[in-house]
C-alpha cells in the first residue's frame, strides 16, 4: 500500500481533538422544539403555548393546565465540504478533499407537564442536547486528522415547578444524562486505509433551574440555567495496524458546557408578540484533556474552545384563533477559533433564519411545524498531525449551510 511503511503508526495525539459535528455552536444541539425553532429560538425560555420551553427554563411547566404531552422531531440535513484542498500527502498522490462531511440527522424530544393543583407542577422531558456525526471519503489529503466521527446522548430531566404567584414561578430540575463517543481516523495514506478507532460512554448527573417573571400583562421573561456535567468517559482504543497494532482500555473526562439563557416575550398588539433571546455557553470548560491508558505518549482531547453565544430576535402573529405564525433570526457566535478547526468539526459563525407555525385543531390537540436555513459563514482550515515521521498537514477553506425541519404534535387533558 503506498506510503504505508512511511506514514503508519501515527501519534494520535491531535487526532482526537474532536467528538463529533452538530448544528450549533460546538457540538450541542439546539434544536429541542419545533415552536421556538420558527422564531430562530427567540424567546424560548420564555413561556408561551409550549411547555419545551422547559428544556430551556425548567419554571416554564408553570404554564400548563391539567396534562400536556409534547412530542418533537427535527431533521438536520448539514452540507460541509473542504475548497481549495492541499496537503502533505499531495505527495503521496492523494488530491482528495474528502466530500461532503455532513451527515442528516434525526433528532427526538418529549416533553410532559402536570398541574397538581393552582401552584405546584410536575414535569419530565427526555432530549438529546448532544449529537450528530461527520464522515469523509478516502482517499482525502486530511484522513489522518478525520475518517469518522460519532456521538449519541439521551438526557432525562425530571422537574418540578412551583408558582409563587401571578407574576413570579420558579422550577429545578435533575438531569441525567448518556453520553456515547466514537471517533475513527487513518493510519496510512490508501482508499482503504487501516484506522485508529476510540469509543467510551458514561453516565453523568446535573441539574437544571429557572424562573419565568411576568411583571406586565403581555411581558413574559424567562430565565434559565442548564449545570455543566461531568462524563468519565471509560472505553478503548484500537489500531488496526502500524506501531501500536492492538486494542488499549482507555478513559477521559470530558466536562460538557453549562449554559445561561435569557428569553422575552413582549405583546405588542393583540396580534403580534415581540420574541428575543441571549445564551451563553461555557464552551471554554473544554481544554485539553489527556487520554489516560492510550500508548501514544501525550495523546489527547484538543479543544481549546472558547465561550459560545447565541442572539435572536423574533415574532409571532396571531392570524386566527386557529393558526398562528413565527418568524425570526439568529446569530450565533461560534466557539472554535481558527487555529483549532478541522474537519472533523468545520464550526463557525452562523446566522440562523427561520419560518414556522402552529395550528389548533381544538382546545386540546395542536401541531407545529417550523423550517430554518443556516448560512455558516466560510471558515479556514489548517491542521498540523504530527506522526512517528514529519508532521502531516492539510489546509482549505470549509464552506456549508444546514437544512432544519421539525414537526411536532401537543395533547392537553384536564384544564
Amino acid at each position: 500500500m503506498a506510503g504505508r511503511a512511511y506514514l503508519s503508526g501515527v501519534a494520535v495525539s491531535t487526532l482526537l481533538m474532536s467528538i463529533t459535528a452538530a448544528q450549533a455552536g460546538g457540538f450541542a444541539l439546539r434544536e429541542q422544539s419545533a415552536t421556538s425553532q420558527g422564531a430562530s429560538f427567540a424567546g424560548a425560555a420564555a413561556p408561551g403555548d409550549s411547555i419545551s420551553a422547559m428544556f430551556w427554563n425548567p419554571s416554564a411547566i408553570t404554564t400548563a393546565t391539567g396534562l400536556v404531552v409534547e412530542s418533537h422531531g427535527t431533521i438536520i440535513s448539514p452540507s460541509s465540504e473542504l475548497k481549495d484542498a492541499t496537503g502533505t500527502l499531495n505527495g503521496f498522490g492523494i488530491t482528495g478533499n474528502g466530500g461532503d462531511v455532513g451527515i442528516d440527522g434525526f433528532v427526538p424530544s418529549s416533553y410532559i407537564a402536570y398541574q397538581v393543583n393552582d401552584q405546584l407542577y410536575l414535569g419530565l422531558s427526555i432530549n438529546a442536547p448532544f449529537g450528530l456525526a461527520t464522515k469523509s471519503d478516502p482517499a482525502w489529503v486530511g484522513q489522518f486528522d478525520h475518517y469518522r466521527a460519532k456521538v449519541f446522548s439521551v438526557n432525562v430531566q425530571p422537574t418540578v415547578a412551583y408558582k409563587i404567584n401571578d407574576m413570579l414561578s420558579v422550577g429545578v430540575g435533575a438531569q441525567i444524562q448518556y453520553f456515547d463517543v466514537n471517533i475513527q481516523t487513518a493510519l496510512d495514506a490508501t482508499s482503504a486505509p487501516d484506522v485508529q478507532r476510540l469509543v467510551g460512554d458514561d453516565v453523568a448527573f446535573g441539574f437544571t433551574a429557572g424562573l419565568t417573571f411576568t411583571p406586565l400583562d403581555g411581558t413574559v421573561i424567562g430565565l434559565g440555567y442548564r449545570s455543566q456535567l461531568a462524563h468519565a468517559l471509560e472505553g478503548n482504543q484500537t489500531f488496526e495496524g502500524g506501531l501500536f497494532a492492538g486494542r488499549y482500555d482507555i478513559g477521559a473526562d470530558v466536562d460538557l458546557p453549562q449554559s445561561v439563557t435569557l428569553g422575552l416575550r413582549q405583546k405588542v398588539t393583540e396580534d403580534f408578540t415581540l420574541l428575543g433571546g441571549i445564551e451563553w455557553t461555557d464552551w471554554s470548560s473544554l481544554g485539553t484533556i489527556p487520554i489516560e491508558g492510550s500508548p501514544v505518549p501525550g495523546a489527547a482531547l484538543t479543544f481549546e474552545y472558547e465561550d459560545g453565544w447565541f442572539f435572536s430576535l423574533g415574532g409571532e402573529y396571531a392570524w386566527n384563533e386557529n393558526l398562528t405564525l413565527r418568524a425570526g433570526l439568529g446569530y450565533e457566535l461560534s466557539p472554535i477559533e481558527d487555529e483549532y478547526r478541522s474537519m472533523r468539526l468545520p464550526d463557525s459563525d452562523r446566522l440562523w433564519a427561520s419560518i414556522g407555525a402552529s395550528y389548533k385543531v381544538n382546545d386540546r390537540l395542536s401541531f407545529d411545524a417550523a423550517y430554518t436555513h443556516l448560512f455558516v459563514k466560510d471558515a479556514s482550515i489548517d491542521v498540523d498531525t504530527p506522526t512517528t515521521g514529519p508532521t502531516i498537514s492539510y489546509s482549505g477553506t470549509a464552506e456549508g449551510d444546514v437544512d432544519i425541519f421539525a414537526v411536532s404534535l401537543r395533547y392537553k387533558l384536564g384544564g
